[in-house]
């Protein structure tokens, strides 16, 4: 990984508590019936589902494996960025875990009851999808 990585990640990471800090105890309406600021106390996984000390484990384990496979596999990534965006997003959360005993979530999109979010959150998901469209492209593309 280049410099540039670790300044995407922190960046990402700096931005995503900064946004958290910001909406504590706020409620602010964007968009009427659609989009709302409102702060949430995660105290679950994802869309608050699991124990918050399993979920804890699950995501620092993930998070190393994913760190030891970039280290082994180095010279064989090609794009970094999708998992920057998932070990940046959750190194955010796990951030809120370890100092807060849950996750602060704000985003609130007003459709078919879909749980808030945070930015974290949208980085995890945006590098699942984003690796999964590389694999499903081209599979792990090497350099030769």
């Amino acid at each position: 990984m280049k410099i540039k990585h670790y300044i995407i990640g922190i960046i990402i990471i700096i931005v995503d508590q900064l946004s958290k800090v910001l909406m504590i105890n706020k409620s602010i309406t964007l968009i009427p019936n659609f989009l709302n600021f409102t702060y949430t106390e995660n105290l679950g996984g994802a869309f608050g589902l699991g124990k918050q000390q399993i979920i804890f484990l699950l995501s620092l384990i993930l998070t190393i494996g994913i760190i030891i496979y970039l280290i082994k596999n180095k010279s064989k990534i090609i794009n970094y960025i999708p998992f920057i965006l998932i070990i940046s997003g959750s190194i955010g959360n796990l951030i809120d875990r370890v100092f807060r005993g849950y996750v602060i979530d704000f985003i609130d999109v007003n459709i078919f009851n879909f749980p808030n979010f945070n930015i974290a959150d949208i980085c995890v998901v945006i590098g699942v999808i984003w690796l999964i469209i590389n694999i499903l492209r081209k599979g792990f593309k090497t350099s030769k």
